[in-house]
């Protein structure tokens, strides 16, 4: 699978990725019973509002006729405008696309944002493609996008989107002004999306360990991935004073019982692109790191993480889906019986779409880059201490909290508009 980050955990097959489409529509079901939703607004929450599949025609530099599948999949037009990410996958299907734009609109809802869910999605690997093929694929994309979407629309990376992908995207519309393209390069004014939502899981990491009674900075976290994502992660939690105990990419995982010294990894990972061979720490398998010792696994390698019960990571109370569906639906339910606080994407990936919202609203030009990063913490911190009420009065798990406090949101904008919006 191509991603973003060259240093990935191995990734699911396309059986899983569909059963884990599958499980976002049934988790819709459960919600929507448990909330005793209108009949015919569980069937205007089940389907997209609009989807639709283009096919661009590349040349590529062999002479080569392709066709690069583009998918644009709308869930909800509550508000008209959209939100949602653009991802680039080899192995990438529309009904990945359809959940995704799903729980997208929930965490809009969960956020409080007047914008329904989109998903945007290439069938495509960038690391395949040269240069001339990718910048062309995109200023194909580039030009269908901002045709399609309704005004007002907002667009940002998402998995195998880097930030100049979407600069590149962002040109091929300066002369419309359908959809806003966000998570751009810092010369075009920006967001480093990896940041936001790495402000986003540092604020759901300390709400949740104020829950499960392990407040405080001696906590102690694991992270699984260390691309952009899980570099960002690692940063903003060793910079609240948390303890890093082990960290881990494609070629293996790292432990040191009194905390990893961040900057000598960073320092070495820059030079040598891998964490194996670090000679201030243990080296272990992946495996090994998600059951150390530890108060908090956060996951960010990408898809599949944890296909088991069995790898529920005896790492601790606290489990952070960072990545969409790095928890298989069997061991969240395990894990969670378990006792362990399972932290789903729904609500770890909050952030990112959030910093992207932001963005498009100029917030990160009010200061001297303090300011957005400020937002997201106190809005993720608010989202965080919501659900753990809600699932604490329901006494429901805080991923059933999550959705069911977001689709009760959506629920009520829905009533406001009309069984005909």
């Amino acid at each position: 699978m191509a991603s973003s980050n060259p240093h990935v955990a191995e990734t699911a097959s396309p059986d899983a990725f569909n059963e884990w489409a599958r499980e976002a529509g049934f988790a819709f079901e459960e919600a929507a019973a448990a909330l005793d939703l209108e009949p015919w607004m569980v069937e205007r929450f089940r389907h997209p509002g609009e989807e639709t599949i283009a096919y661009l025609p590349l040349i590529r530099d062999s002479g080569d006729a392709v066709t690069v599948p583009l998918f644009q999949v709308q869930h909800s037009a509550i508000h008209g405008a959209t939100i949602g990410s653009i991802s680039l996958l080899p192995d990438l299907q529309l009904p990945q696309c359809e959940a995704i734009a799903m729980e997208r609109s929930w965490q809009a809802a969960l956020l409080g944002l007047p914008l329904g869910g989109a998903s945007y999605g290439l069938v495509c690997d960038p690391q395949e493609l040269s240069e001339r093929e990718l910048m062309r694929t995109l200023s194909l994309a580039g030009r269908h996008l901002h045709k399609a979407p309704a005004a007002g629309s907002l667009l940002f990376p998402g998995r195998g989107c880097r930030r100049e992908f979407a600069a590149k995207l962002f040109a091929e519309g300066r002369s419309h002004c359908q959809l806003t393209v966000a998570g751009t390069p810092d010369c075009l004014g920006g967001v480093d999306i990896d940041r936001a939502a790495a402000e986003g899981i540092a604020a759901i990491v300390s709400s949740a360990l104020v829950q499960v009674g392990k407040g405080g900075p001696t906590a102690r976290i694991a992270i699984e991935g260390f691309g952009s994502l899980g570099q960002a992660v690692s940063q903003t939690l060793a910079g609240e004073g948390f303890s890093l105990v082990a960290l881990s990419d494609n070629s293996g995982a790292i432990y040191r019982s009194d905390g990893l010294i961040l900057d000598d990894v960073r320092a070495r990972f820059a030079r040598e692109q891998v964490l194996f061979g670090y000679d201030k720490a243990e080296h272990i398998s992946r495996w090994e790191l998600s059951h150390v010792r530890a108060d908090v696994l956060v996951l960010t390698s990408g898809p599949g993480a944890i296909h088991t019960a069995a790898g529920n990571g005896g790492a601790g109370r606290i489990v952070v889906e960072a990545e969409w569906n790095a928890v298989a639906p069997s061991a969240t339910e395990a894990m969670t019986a378990s006792g362990v606080l399972v932290v789903p994407w729904l609500v770890a990936g909050c952030g990112a779409l959030l910093g992207s919202y932001l963005e498009s609203r100029n917030v990160g030009l009010w200061s001297s880059g303090k300011e957005l990063p400020a937002r997201v913490r106190a809005c993720m911190t608010q989202v965080s201490g919501t659900v753990l009420k809600y699932a604490g009065e329901r006494d429901v798990a805080f991923g059933s909290a999550a959705r069911q406090c977001a689709i009760e949101r959506a629920s009520q904008c829905a009533r406001s508009c009309g069984t005909e919006y």
